[in-house]
Protein backbone atom coordinates (compact mmCIF):
# COMPACT_ATOMS: atom_id res chain seq x y z
CA UNK A 1 0.00 0.00 0.00
CA UNK A 2 2.59 2.35 0.81
CA UNK A 3 4.36 2.20 -2.56
CA UNK A 4 1.51 2.56 -4.56
CA UNK A 5 0.42 5.67 -2.35
CA UNK A 6 3.76 6.82 -3.42
CA UNK A 7 3.23 6.18 -6.53
CA UNK A 8 -0.22 8.69 -6.89
CA UNK A 9 1.65 11.06 -4.99
CA UNK A 10 5.10 11.21 -7.16
CA UNK A 11 2.63 11.64 -10.13
CA UNK A 12 0.86 14.22 -8.89
CA UNK A 13 3.86 16.05 -8.25
CA UNK A 14 4.72 15.20 -11.78
CA UNK A 15 1.92 16.52 -13.58
CA UNK A 16 2.12 19.38 -11.16
CA UNK A 17 5.67 20.08 -12.51
CA UNK A 18 4.56 19.23 -16.36
CA UNK A 19 1.94 21.72 -16.26
CA UNK A 20 4.22 25.11 -14.50
CA UNK A 21 6.77 23.88 -16.89
CA UNK A 22 4.41 24.62 -19.63
CA UNK A 23 2.88 27.25 -18.33
CA UNK A 24 6.43 29.12 -18.72
CA UNK A 25 7.72 27.53 -21.87
CA UNK A 26 4.44 28.49 -23.78
CA UNK A 27 4.52 32.13 -22.29
CA UNK A 28 7.68 32.66 -23.13
CA UNK A 29 7.90 31.25 -26.40
CA UNK A 30 4.15 30.16 -27.28
CA UNK A 31 2.91 27.03 -29.30
CA UNK A 32 6.04 26.10 -30.63
CA UNK A 33 7.64 24.94 -27.41
CA UNK A 34 9.18 21.64 -28.32
CA UNK A 35 7.51 18.76 -25.53
CA UNK A 36 11.09 17.98 -24.67
CA UNK A 37 11.75 21.19 -23.52
CA UNK A 38 8.64 21.19 -21.03
CA UNK A 39 9.89 17.91 -19.72
CA UNK A 40 13.99 19.23 -19.23
CA UNK A 41 12.23 22.31 -17.35
CA UNK A 42 10.03 20.00 -15.71
CA UNK A 43 12.85 17.53 -14.43
CA UNK A 44 10.73 14.24 -15.54
CA UNK A 45 11.52 12.19 -19.16
CA UNK A 46 9.58 13.08 -21.90
CA UNK A 47 7.43 9.51 -21.55
CA UNK A 48 5.95 11.22 -18.05
CA UNK A 49 4.46 13.81 -19.89
CA UNK A 50 3.12 11.60 -22.68
CA UNK A 51 2.03 9.52 -19.81
CA UNK A 52 -0.18 12.49 -18.17
CA UNK A 53 -1.00 14.11 -21.30
CA UNK A 54 -0.98 11.94 -24.38
CA UNK A 55 -1.28 14.49 -26.97
CA UNK A 56 0.67 18.03 -26.93
CA UNK A 57 -2.74 19.46 -27.53
CA UNK A 58 -4.20 18.17 -24.59
CA UNK A 59 -1.27 19.64 -22.66
CA UNK A 60 -2.13 22.82 -24.60
CA UNK A 61 -5.71 22.54 -23.13
CA UNK A 62 -4.22 21.95 -19.66
CA UNK A 63 -2.67 24.76 -19.57
CA UNK A 64 -4.86 27.33 -21.02
CA UNK A 65 -8.51 26.01 -18.89
CA UNK A 66 -7.30 28.56 -16.32
CA UNK A 67 -7.40 31.40 -18.96
CA UNK A 68 -10.03 30.19 -20.61
CA UNK A 69 -12.36 30.04 -17.19
CA UNK A 70 -10.92 33.21 -16.43
CA UNK A 71 -12.12 34.91 -20.13
CA UNK A 72 -15.07 33.55 -19.56
CA UNK A 73 -15.52 34.84 -15.84
CA UNK A 74 -14.57 38.45 -17.77
CA UNK A 75 -17.63 37.82 -19.62
CA UNK A 76 -19.82 37.57 -17.20
CA UNK A 77 -18.59 40.06 -15.17
CA UNK A 78 -18.74 42.32 -18.41
CA UNK A 79 -22.28 41.22 -19.13
CA UNK A 80 -23.29 42.31 -15.59
CA UNK A 81 -21.64 45.71 -15.86
CA UNK A 82 -24.34 48.35 -15.16
CA UNK A 83 -22.31 50.30 -17.73
CA UNK A 84 -22.18 48.21 -20.94
CA UNK A 85 -19.39 50.25 -22.65
CA UNK A 86 -17.53 49.51 -18.83
CA UNK A 87 -18.63 45.75 -19.95
CA UNK A 88 -17.50 46.44 -23.58
CA UNK A 89 -13.45 47.99 -22.61
CA UNK A 90 -13.46 44.96 -19.86
CA UNK A 91 -13.75 42.20 -22.24
CA UNK A 92 -11.27 44.11 -25.06
CA UNK A 93 -8.94 45.29 -22.37
CA UNK A 94 -8.55 42.25 -20.61
CA UNK A 95 -8.65 39.61 -23.52
CA UNK A 96 -5.39 41.77 -24.48
CA UNK A 97 -3.74 41.73 -20.85
CA UNK A 98 -4.36 37.86 -21.22
CA UNK A 99 -2.76 37.45 -24.99
CA UNK A 100 0.12 39.55 -23.17
CA UNK A 101 0.44 37.47 -20.42
CA UNK A 102 0.16 33.92 -21.63
CA UNK A 103 1.65 33.79 -25.89
CA UNK A 104 0.10 30.26 -25.76
CA UNK A 105 -3.24 31.81 -25.74
CA UNK A 106 -2.94 34.34 -28.60
CA UNK A 107 -0.82 31.23 -30.63
CA UNK A 108 -3.79 29.16 -30.00
CA UNK A 109 -6.14 31.10 -31.73
CA UNK A 110 -4.53 30.64 -34.75
CA UNK A 111 -2.66 27.44 -34.26
CA UNK A 112 -5.44 25.03 -32.96
CA UNK A 113 -7.84 23.80 -35.16
CA UNK A 114 -11.62 25.59 -34.42
CA UNK A 115 -10.06 28.24 -31.70
CA UNK A 116 -10.72 31.08 -33.73
CA UNK A 117 -14.24 30.07 -34.85
CA UNK A 118 -14.50 29.53 -31.06
CA UNK A 119 -13.21 32.32 -30.19
CA UNK A 120 -15.16 34.56 -32.85
CA UNK A 121 -18.28 33.09 -31.13
CA UNK A 122 -17.63 33.74 -27.55
CA UNK A 123 -16.67 37.10 -28.29
CA UNK A 124 -19.90 37.59 -30.24
CA UNK A 125 -21.96 35.24 -27.16
CA UNK A 126 -20.38 38.02 -24.70
CA UNK A 127 -20.45 41.10 -26.76
CA UNK A 128 -24.37 41.16 -28.52
CA UNK A 129 -26.20 42.23 -25.75
CA UNK A 130 -23.35 44.61 -24.28
CA UNK A 131 -23.28 46.14 -27.84
CA UNK A 132 -27.21 46.91 -27.74
CA UNK A 133 -26.97 47.72 -24.22
CA UNK A 134 -23.71 50.90 -25.35
CA UNK A 135 -25.90 51.90 -28.16
CA UNK A 136 -29.54 52.47 -26.52
CA UNK A 137 -27.35 54.19 -23.62
CA UNK A 138 -25.67 56.38 -26.15
CA UNK A 139 -21.96 55.16 -25.67
CA UNK A 140 -21.58 53.29 -28.69
CA UNK A 141 -21.73 54.22 -32.16
CA UNK A 142 -25.03 52.80 -34.34
CA UNK A 143 -22.88 51.06 -37.14
CA UNK A 144 -20.85 48.83 -35.30
CA UNK A 145 -21.27 45.57 -34.08
CA UNK A 146 -20.05 42.97 -31.74
CA UNK A 147 -18.04 41.14 -35.11
CA UNK A 148 -16.68 44.14 -35.71
CA UNK A 149 -15.37 44.73 -31.99
CA UNK A 150 -14.32 40.69 -32.08
CA UNK A 151 -12.55 41.37 -35.37
CA UNK A 152 -10.63 44.41 -33.48
CA UNK A 153 -9.66 42.43 -30.34
CA UNK A 154 -8.03 39.53 -32.92
CA UNK A 155 -5.88 42.55 -34.92
CA UNK A 156 -5.28 44.16 -31.26
CA UNK A 157 -3.96 40.47 -30.50
CA UNK A 158 -1.58 41.27 -33.49
CA UNK A 159 -0.05 43.64 -31.89
CA UNK A 160 -0.08 42.53 -28.27
CA UNK A 161 2.38 39.78 -30.63
CA UNK A 162 4.48 42.41 -32.61
CA UNK A 163 5.40 43.73 -28.91
CA UNK A 164 6.32 41.41 -26.67
CA UNK A 165 8.55 42.42 -24.33
CA UNK A 166 8.13 46.13 -25.04
CA UNK A 167 5.34 46.25 -21.75
CA UNK A 168 1.77 46.65 -21.86
CA UNK A 169 2.32 50.59 -22.75
CA UNK A 170 2.18 49.88 -26.48
CA UNK A 171 -1.15 47.60 -26.80
CA UNK A 172 -3.05 49.41 -24.36
CA UNK A 173 -2.25 52.64 -26.77
CA UNK A 174 -3.95 50.71 -29.47
CA UNK A 175 -7.02 49.43 -27.47
CA UNK A 176 -7.70 52.88 -26.27
CA UNK A 177 -7.56 54.09 -30.24
CA UNK A 178 -9.89 51.24 -31.01
CA UNK A 179 -12.31 51.73 -28.25
CA UNK A 180 -12.40 55.77 -29.45
CA UNK A 181 -13.02 54.97 -32.64
CA UNK A 182 -15.99 52.97 -31.44
CA UNK A 183 -17.45 55.63 -29.57
CA UNK A 184 -20.55 57.66 -29.70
Amino acid sequence: MTTSRRQRWDAVRNRGQVLEAARECFAERGLATDVREIARRADVGVATVYRHFPTKDDLVRAVLEDDVAEWEAVSENAKAAEDAWEGISLVVERTLAMMARHRAFLDGLTVTEGALDACRAHLAESLDGLVERARREGRLRDDITSADIGLQILALGRIVELTAGQGDDVWRKHAGLVLGAFEA
